[in-house]
Formats: structure tokens, sequence, C-alpha cells
């Protein structure tokens, strides 16, 4: 069994939050994501979570 790598929350300020793990960074914009980025593909463009890396990070923030 595969065990999940924790997350935590790098910054929260009024409006936005970021949150990272070991392989992506998503920007959080009140509660939404609005930009990521991963260790294989760097930054993405905004409001493209198309990237497994991404999506493993905010199925955990979600979940």
């Amino acid at each position: 069994m595969i065990q999940m790598m924790e997350y935590r929350k790098v910054f929260e300020g009024a409006a936005y939050s970021i949150y990272e793990d070991e392989e992506a960074t998503l920007v959080l914009l009140e509660g939404k994501p609005v930009a990521s980025s991963c260790i294989e593909h760097g930054n993405h463009a905004l409001f493209d979570f198309e990237c497994p890396h991404v999506e493993r990070l905010m199925k955990k923030i979600f979940s």
C-alpha cells in the first residue's frame, strides 16, 4: 500500500493560501485553486491543474 505524503500550508493571507508537498505547490484564492507548479514541469499556466503532481496535492487538500 502506498502511503500518501503529507502537505503543509506555507502561507495564509487575507485572500489566498499556499500549500505544498514534496512534488507540487498550489495557490488558492478565496479557497479556489488559481495557480500551481511542480517538480517536473515548473510553473503551470493559470488555472492549469492537468498534472499528476498537482492533482495528487489537490486530492490531499480537498479530501
